[in-house]
């Protein structure tokens, strides 16, 4: 199949800068959907300033690695992938008023809506528009092909990680948890996943919440405390988790302490020292971990070199920042190379009876069904693995 391939990109801060090639302006007019003419060009949005500008650019450095290997391939039905990325802010309201303006000249051939803060923002809009998604918010809640049937996503669930850790926390035998997440739209998602799955676990659970940009957690550190919990569960991929592990630290807890996946997918290594985070099982995706099967995989290793190239050599995120933002693009760019059309609907088609041979550059399991619009993990997608350091983006266990 052609579809393994790289090239164009734009950058959109100030002014937007195509890089080898000239992307247009106008990727699909006002019908862009219906046919299959003229390259392919994705519009992606990604915090390229304010308080999530590295995750930003980091994501960023994992589009443009995609679309190497895509065009390498040969490009999308023939001709160079394009991709133009646009500054959002990571600010839900500047990524709404940005997706308006971009809509109001055609519909684009697939859009990539920001980082978990602003995804729940842009969904709606590209959903009304009737604009083909793909994205990596973890909440199932745009995983209904029957509300938003243009809406991909690439990123395990939020059920997926919480039935791996509420099983993890049952066989370990603890009866009550303290739980300390973020105070945004993916922590109140997370939440209204874990309550009940905790409950049904027969799990006591006291939930508290920390703003994104807190320095000091410790309030709500005591509040999951003062109930005297077996376990404490930490959860949210955001920068209040510096505040957040620094609480832990200062009261001196030594509880055994449970990192939720979106937790330990922060950048662990620069937000405290090794010793902050002694005690503290990581649930990992598998494919962060090296020395794993699917980190052994033919795509991840292609994945893998191909972001390092992009990123000089250094990858001083978690793997997963960049796989998502990587994953995002070659969905979108399989379903039109599958569906031999830019027409949105028939992307979707081609993408719900898509095998793992189809697609063989995408990392993350392939199942997707009219029914099931997210990648099919399993609780086998997940370990857990006391703190390890991160040598360039992968998780390396003690003698790995």
């Amino acid at each position: 199949m052609r579809l393994e391939r790289t090239a164009l990109f734009g950058t959109l801060a100030s002014a937007l800068l195509v890089v080898s090639g000239c992307a247009s302006s106008d990727p699909g007019g006002s019908d862009s959907s219906s046919d299959a003419e003229g390259p392919m060009v994705i519009e992606s949005f990604q915090a390229l300033s304010g308080p999530v500008a590295p995750v930003g650019e980091a994501m960023s450095i994992g589009n443009k690695a995609a679309v190497s290997v895509i065009n390498a391939d040969g490009g999308v039905l023939g001709e160079p992938l394009e991709l133009n990325i646009t500054d959002s802010g990571g600010s839900p309201d500047q990524l709404a008023a940005k997706l308006q303006e971009l809509l109001a000249g055609g519909l684009p051939h697939a859009v990539l809506p920001g980082s978990a803060s602003e995804i729940p923002a842009g969904i709606p809009i590209l959903d009304n528009a009737k604009v083909f998604t793909s994205q990596h918010f973890t909440a199932d809640t745009f995983n209904d092909p029957k509300e938003y049937p243009l809406v991909f996503g690439n990123a395990h669930t939020i059920p997926d990680y919480v039935a791996s850790f509420v099983a993890k926390l049952k066989e370990d035998g603890y009866a009550s948890v303290g739980v300390l997440n973020s105070d945004d739209a993916s922590g109140q998602a997370f939440q209204a996943v874990a309550k009940p799955a905790l409950e049904e676990a027969g799990i006591d659970a006291t939930f508290s919440a920390v703003s994104p940009s807190a320095v000091d957690a410790t309030p709500q550190m005591q509040q999951v405390l003062a109930d005297d919990p077996d376990a404490l569960v930490l959860a949210g991929y955001f920068p209040g988790a510096t505040a957040v592990v620094a609480a832990r630290a200062k009261l001196g807890t030594d509880i055994p302490t449970i990192s939720a996946q979106t937790f330990s997918a922060n950048n662990l290594d620069s937000i405290a020292e090794p010793a902050a985070l002694e005690g503290i099982e990581f649930q990992q995706l598998a494919a962060n971990v090296k020395g794993t099967p699917q980190t052994e995989s033919e795509a991840f290793q292609k994945f893998y070199e191909a972001v390092k190239k992009e990123a000089g050599g250094t990858l001083p995120f978690p793997i997963n920042t960049y796989l998502v933002a990587y994953d995002d693009v070659m969905l979108a760019a399989y379903a039109a190379e599958l569906a031999g059309s830019f027409d949105p609907e028939k992307m979707t088609a081609a993408l719900e009876k898509a095998t793992p041979e189809d697609m063989p550059n995408y990392v993350m399991p392939v199942g997707f069904s009219p029914e099931n619009h997210f990648p099919n993990v399993t609780e086998e997608d997940f370990v857990f693995v006391p703190y390890s350091p991160t040598e360039n983006g992968l998780v390396v266990p003690s003698g790995g």
